[in-house]
């Protein structure tokens, strides 16, 4: 599986960076933003977190998020559901150097600038997701949505296993369990496993896991 990472979007200025480049892009871009915005005091400030979220085993899956910092656990397991995870019901948990965090706690009881936190989604399959706390911060946020996204990862353009040249688009998962798997549309067509057995290839760490669809 051969891939191609393309750059992201700053949704502050419209920069385009790197997954790595992007975090220090940001903070430097979100603390001017947030002067420019005071100029304009159409919405009141608030605390909030800046976070980025990754694939644990698969980093190139990004967020770069805004949570408010009254915000509680749950609506930041909720969002990650909504954007990243959610195929099954399946159960989730936050963690913090081994111990599971109570989704009613909020934010501001927790995080800390500088600290890491393990979230963990379906204990059968499992996606494993990293969330650092980048820095803390005062000033508007959209009403009623506690959760801002500030840039998020392009859509990796990810080879056929087969002819190894066009985007893959399904996921055999009969054939991830031998390390291939990924299929453009033309070899995807000619395969010989089941289609029962495809998923979509998705902008997700848990593209190809249990049911998941995007």
């Amino acid at each position: 599986m051969l891939e191609k990472t393309p750059k992201a979007t700053c949704l502050l200025c419209k920069s385009k960076y790197t997954g790595t480049g992007m975090t220090r892009h940001l903070q430097s871009c979100l603390p001017k933003s947030l002067k420019n915005q005071r100029k304009s005091q159409r919405l009141k400030p608030q605390p909030f977190f800046h976070i980025l979220v990754k694939g644990y085993y698969s980093p190139g899956y990004w967020l770069h998020l805004k949570v408010a910092s009254s915000a509680k656990l749950e609506v930041l397991d909720q969002f990650l559901r909504d954007i990243w995870l959610e195929c099954c019901g399946h159960l989730s948990a936050f963690s913090y150097e081994g111990t599971d965090l109570a989704m009613g706690r909020k934010l501001e009881d927790v995080f800390t600038p500088g600290m890491e936190l393990l979230h963990e989604y379906d204990f059968g399959t499992t996606t494993e997701l990293l969330v650092k706390v980048l820095g803390e911060y005062e000033g508007p946020m959209e009403k009623n949505k506690p959760v801002e996204i500030l840039s998020r990862n392009e859509a990796p353009e990810i080879l056929c296993d087969v002819c190894g040249k066009a985007p893959a688009v399904q996921i055999c998962t009969e054939c991830q369990w031998e390390g291939g798997g990924w299929l453009c549309q033309s070899c995807a067509e000619s395969h010989e496993c089941s289609k029962e057995m495809f998923l979509p290839v998705v902008n997700s760490p848990r593209t190809g896991v249990c049911g998941y669809t995007g």
